[in-house]
């Protein structure tokens, strides 16, 4: 009878699934592996982003980038959960990598990359980048400078031999030409390489939601969901305050300037990243292409005729601080009414000593924080005490 129960139980045993783990292994490999656990139970649900996909499984998840760039093919990783087997590469299409997670040391080939690094704990684990030139994060200078972090170089001239000698688990790039890219001299030299795709991304928020595409390389899907809830959360808050303001209150916005070297003036379209901000900062962008999710370029007569009248003039423009480093560039410039009542904002209030602009690294990964000062331009009686992150008005001399 003892005999019997006791083989009863070892069955039942057999039956039952295995324990299932309270979270995320976020540091070490499992030990004891059972097929029937479910390794990642916290997931990331992918939500405003379009351009990069998960799909789990018990230990491992399928990590998939798309349009990373013109004409580009699906990206396909697999992360699978050190301690436990890789599925067969043969299920997977031809150029699938397959990682460790939680992975280790990485490079980054971005400075867009560099705020998720800071949010999610992880720049313990940074040992390079392309260049500490433009970059404003200023742990990150500081490890440059301290010799914890190497400088690799850019795009296709990238040091293969002194990333070897760093020995990443994971470099994450972006493509943009193959040609020139250095993302295919990274794969000829067997390094694992991610491309982030954020900037092919359509909205504020979606670039902003890549930040859990870097968490899932290191298991921490749960602190990535409550950190972009945040984000999302004080973004909408803006968004809703501009929502309240009448219809003929909106300013009219010009934004950018005539690039002599281009002959153009680029012009954002209605569906474009900019776009969005200055909607849901309760602007109207002049100019703006409906419909379209590219940027226009426009000779300066077409611009100066639809942007004389503007209420507000957002720049984007290097080295610009004052009206008179506008007029430098152009004389027509001071035609613009905008320069006549002082409403010309520039985006460079934080930048470097070479020019690096934290709009482009810290907002993008913080939208809510450039919408916050879009909406104390436009709006500045919702926002009194604002004060801004990115944006600064032209000084009058």
């Amino acid at each position: 009878m003892k005999a019997t129960l006791l083989a009863l139980f070892v069955l039942l045993g057999c039956l039952l699934p295995a324990a299932a783990l309270d979270g995320n292994l976020t540091a070490g490999c499992v030990s004891d592996y059972a097929a029937d656990v479910d390794y990642f139970p916290q997931k990331a649900e992918v939500l405003d982003a379009a351009k990069f996909t998960v799909e789990y499984h018990r230990n491992y998840k399928v990590v998939s980038v798309a349009d990373a760039f013109d004409g580009a093919s699906d990206f396909n990783y697999v992360l699978v959960q050190c301690g436990t087997p890789s599925p067969t590469p043969a299920d997977f299409s031809d150029g699938t990598q397959f990682i460790e997670v939680p992975t280790g040391h990485l490079i980054t080939l971005s400075t867009t990359q560099l705020p998720a690094l800071s949010q999610l704990g992880l720049l313990d684990q940074l040992v390079g980048v392309d260049s500490g030139f433009y970059i404003s994060t200023p742990e990150v200078t500081s490890m440059i400078a301290d010799g914890q972090v190497a400088e690799v170089g850019f795009g296709a001239e990238v040091n293969i031999e002194r990333i070897l000698e760093l020995e990443p688990q994971l470099v994450m790039s972006y493509g943009f030409n193959p040609s020139t890219d250095a993302h295919p001299v990274l794969l000829e030299a067997g390094i694992f390489t991610a491309l982030d795709a954020s900037w092919r991304e359509l909205s504020p928020l979606g670039r902003a939601e890549w930040l859990k595409f870097t968490a899932l390389f290191y298991n921490l899907e749960e602190q990535a969901k409550a950190i972009y809830e945040d984000i999302v959360a004080q973004y909408e808050a803006v968004k809703a305050a501009a929502a309240e303001v009448d219809a003929e209150d909106r300013p009219t916005v010009l934004i950018n300037s005539f690039l002599g070297y281009a002959d153009a003036w680029f012009i954002p379209g209605e569906n474009t990243y900019v776009g969005q901000l200055i909607r849901d900062a309760g602007g109207d962008l002049l100019l703006a292409e409906v419909g379209s999710a590219t940027s226009q370029a426009l000779s300066f007569e077409l611009a100066y005729e639809g942007g004389f009248d503007a209420d507000v003039w957002l720049l984007e423009t290097f080295g610009v601080y004052s009206g008179t480093d506008l007029l430098a560039l152009d004389s027509r410039f001071g035609d613009f009414s905008a320069f006549q009542s002082g409403a010309i904002w520039n985006n460079n209030r934080d930048e470097n000593a070479n020019g690096g602009n934290n709009y482009y690294e810290w907002g993008v990964t913080n939208p809510h924080l450039v919408l916050a000062d879009l909406l104390a331009i436009f709006h500045p009686e919702l926002m009194p005490d604002h004060e801004f992150a990115f944006y600064q008005r032209l000084a009058s001399e």
